[in-house]
């Protein structure tokens, strides 16, 4: 019996390096075999063997083959971006406050809270901007029309915020105490190391958590599709946050389940999906590397 105990205590750790391996490689095998997949259905479309072609026409309607990737790409950057300009002043000044003001105990406290935000589910904020927001729109700009891309940012601006608080929180907070000790000791007031000393050092970081928010609010989808208006077609000016969009994952979500499969529509929605795959792949990758210059205690 002693020798069965030892011969597990001296095993362990090999079966658990062997186990973790496993793991390892069944999540970068199924990584593999998404993009292969998603690949292999988006090319008839992007290489215009099904007879439709993307295009960047200001026009989507599957069904008469105009596949006009400007109205996706445009509706779903208007709508991230005018998200971004907004969750990112809250944000980061509500992460500086976690780090720097709110006293210890009460921080782990609100944190939770905060993140909580980030846990509930898409289709209850879309819910919520639907009967709230969208009438508050309509309202204040006397439109016919509530849902517009405005409305979508709003609600989007909303959804990414705990992102950037939590991880930006985290990076304000892992800036070496050394560096406020020293500012301090010269004369500087707790703003002014906060402002020239922690931001700067923890910038990379809050930039990493601004990105990774971006690549949330451009894969959002139930939420987008309630109140975003779903307009195949943008008004001149493009930059009317006050008109209907149809960003890429609306363009998915609605439109897919009655794809023929095998035919040119299921195709060219497997293309639009490849695009939102390699741009998630290429915000990650930017993320990462510019949290390898944070603070050493937060790392992707």
């Amino acid at each position: 019996m002693r020798q069965i105990r030892r011969l597990l205590r001296r095993k362990l750790p090999e079966w658990a390096e062997a186990v973790t391996m496993l793991c390892a490689l069944n999540s970068i095998a199924v990584l593999s075999l998404i993009v292969l997949f998603v690949a292999w259905e988006a090319l008839p479309a992007l290489l215009g063997w099904t007879g439709v072609s993307l295009t960047f026409e200001n026009k989507w309607s599957v069904e008469h083959e105009k596949c006009g990737l400007y109205v996706l790409l445009v509706s779903s950057l208007m709508a991230s971006m005018g998200a971004l300009a907004m969750a990112i002043p809250v944000g980061v000044a509500a992460a500086i406050f976690l780090a720097e003001v709110i006293p210890g105990g009460l921080r782990e406290a609100v944190r939770p809270l905060i993140e909580l935000l980030g846990a509930i589910p898409s289709v209850l904020y879309g819910f919520v901007g639907l009967k709230v927001v969208v009438p508050t729109v309509q309202r204040l700009f006397n439109l016919y029309y509530g849902q517009t891309a405005l409305t979508a940012s709003i609600v989007l601006a909303v959804m990414i915020v705990p992102t950037i608080v939590s991880l930006s929180s985290e990076i304000i907070s892992a800036v070496p105490v050394e560096y406020r000790e020293a500012s301090l000791a010269l004369g500087a007031t707790k703003w002014q190391t906060v402002r020239h000393i922690v931001l700067p050092t923890a910038m990379p970081g809050i930039v990493a958590s601004a990105i990774l928010a971006f690549g949330r609010a451009m894969g959002e989808t139930v939420a987008v599709v309630m109140v975003a208006g779903t307009s195949t077609e943008l008004a001149r000016p493009f930059w009317d946050f006050l008109q209907p969009i149809y960003p890429m994952t609306a363009a998915i979500a609605m439109g897919f389940g009655e794809a023929e499969v095998g035919g040119a529509a299921y195709h060219v929605y497997f293309a639009i999906g490849a695009i939102l795959l390699a741009f998630a792949f290429t915000v990650n990758l930017v993320a990462s590397l510019l949290l390898r210059k944070a603070p050493t205690r937060v790392r992707l």
